[in-house]
């Protein structure tokens, strides 16, 4: 397990708490701004159910607050992990409810556009590739703005022969790319969610749900 702490971390404006879950690990984050959180992450794949509350306490607890002094929850929404993605949003949904935070639902791609950002140029556009199965892929495209992003091509699903017949000459993020930024990290959600979230966010939240792209299949149902 991994903690990035900044330091002078004390201030008037309350933090956001943002949780990702959306791939293999684990993060947890209380953010005041981009010079100012409190990190963790763990490095354990898929340990998202077992640790995501002691990830919370801990963290909270280094950054010397309670849920109390948190302004809002932001929860990668998906598309990722149908399993990690679930858990994030129901740990979210239950201390917001403990709470009375609101909730922001993070869209997980565009967390990643946010942060490839620092790894393009300005006009230059880049997409993002992250594996469903074998031979479908979660694919979105945007332009670097200079401080923001564009989408140029919106999020959906294509075949693994599509993107290599397509897209092997761009430049490219997440696990079927160059397996940089591959999910972002739970700093990258609250980042998003600082910026982004007020208006994105959510009281009456029981009915939200993550964002799957593809259906999820549960013993023979979908799920959508």
């Amino acid at each position: 397990m991994i903690v990035e702490t900044i330091p002078d971390i004390a201030g008037e404006e309350k933090p956001i708490l943002a949780i990702e879950t959306s791939g293999e690990q684990c993060g947890v984050c209380v953010f005041w701004n981009n010079e100012k959180y409190v990190e963790t992450t763990s490095r354990i794949k898929f340990s998202h159910s077992k640790k995501i509350f002691t990830i919370v306490e801990n963290t909270l607890s280094t950054a010397e607050i309670s849920l109390n002094d948190i302004s809002a929850i932001a929860v990668s929404i998906g598309p990722g992990s149908f399993t990690g993605l679930r858990i994030g949003l129901a740990a979210a949904k239950g201390m917001a409810l403990g709470a009375s935070l609101p909730i922001v639902p993070v869209p997980t791609f565009e967390a990643i556009a946010m942060e490839a950002l620092s790894y393009t140029k300005k006009g230059e556009k880049f997409f993002i590739a992250n594996k469903v199965n074998k031979e479908e892929i979660y694919f979105a495209g945007f332009i670097n703005m200079g401080n923001i992003y564009k989408f140029v091509q919106q999020l959906g699903i294509v075949s693994r022969i599509e993107l290599e017949n397509n897209y092997s000459s761009v430049i490219m993020f997440g696990n079927a790319g160059n397996k940089r930024l591959i999910f972002p990290p739970a700093r990258a959600i609250a980042s998003w969610s600082w910026l982004y979230g007020k208006k994105f966010e959510l009281t009456n939240y029981d009915l939200l749900e993550p964002l799957y792209v593809k259906d999820f299949l549960v013993k023979g149902s979908k799920i959508k």
